[in-house]
């Protein structure tokens, strides 16, 4: 699904475009019609955003942790080849990435206008705007220091470090941008904007939902990503002070 890379791009396009087509076409028919929220074609919205939310919160939290938390990365890439491996896992993870976004919409749009009469309208639009600016700002800025290995973990999966020109101590790690003063800034600051569009739909069950996959990727962090960074990462930084 990474547009960035010469190999394979055509196919890649194709993919990208194929899976937002079939998202807006949904969106278009199913949601986005009159009626769609109210009485029984409602509830069965609902329920099926639910479905759906949850079913994407299941593949790509515990999928992460289930292949870059165990020996799994090592079989596959010791069975099919790093290339191969890699070139898989990273397009599995694309269209994760993509179903994400696409379950919090669907979620937030069901359970839309669930805010109290007594907060304005006006008041969720405006601090959901500040949240939607900051946090798409952070997390592109924090995604384009780390670069698109990193931000698809391509070092866990490998199992190896990945060095960045930025790093003043020589481990490998960002230390430049927000990385000077958040040590998760794509995990944290960087994922406001998931509230921002739920105060715009004024729905409570957004702001949970993004609670939900927020708090999910810090389990990651802690089970699986903190360790193998103490592990590979921490060892650099410890042989240059």
């Amino acid at each position: 699904m990474r547009l960035d890379k010469t190999e394979g791009r055509g196919a890649r396009v194709a993919a990208w475009l194929g899976m937002v087509a079939v998202y807006y076409l949904v969106d278009l028919t199913l949601v986005h019609v009159p009626g769609a929220t109210s009485g029984s074609a409602g509830a069965a919205l609902r329920e099926i955003s639910v479905w759906y939310a949850m079913t994407v919160w299941v593949a790509y939290y515990g999928g992460i942790i289930f292949v870059l938390g165990t020996p799994v990365k090592r079989w596959l890439t010791g069975r099919f080849g790093e290339d191969r491996a890699y070139l898989a896992y990273e397009a599995v993870l694309g269209i994760v990435f993509l179903n994400q976004g696409f379950s919090q919409a669907v979620l937030m749009f069901a359970f839309g206008s669930s805010f109290p009469a007594a907060i304005p309208v006006w008041l969720s639009w405006t601090a959901g705007t500040v949240l939607i600016v900051v946090g798409t700002v952070f997390k592109l800025w924090s995604a384009h220091l780390a670069g698109l290995d990193t931000f698809y973990c391509r070092d866990m999966f490998l199992d190896r470090r990945i060095d960045h020109t930025d790093s003043g101590d020589g481990s490998g790690l960002v230390a430049s941008g927000p990385y000077r003063y958040f040590r998760n800034p794509m995990y944290g600051i960087g994922t406001v904007h998931a509230y921002g569009f739920a105060l715009w739909c004024r729905s409570v069950e957004g702001l949970a939902l993004a609670a939900l996959f927020q708090c999910s990727i810090y389990v990651f962090y802690a089970v699986a990503e903190r360790p193998f960074i103490n592990r590979v990462y921490a060892p650099c930084v410890r042989s240059s002070a």
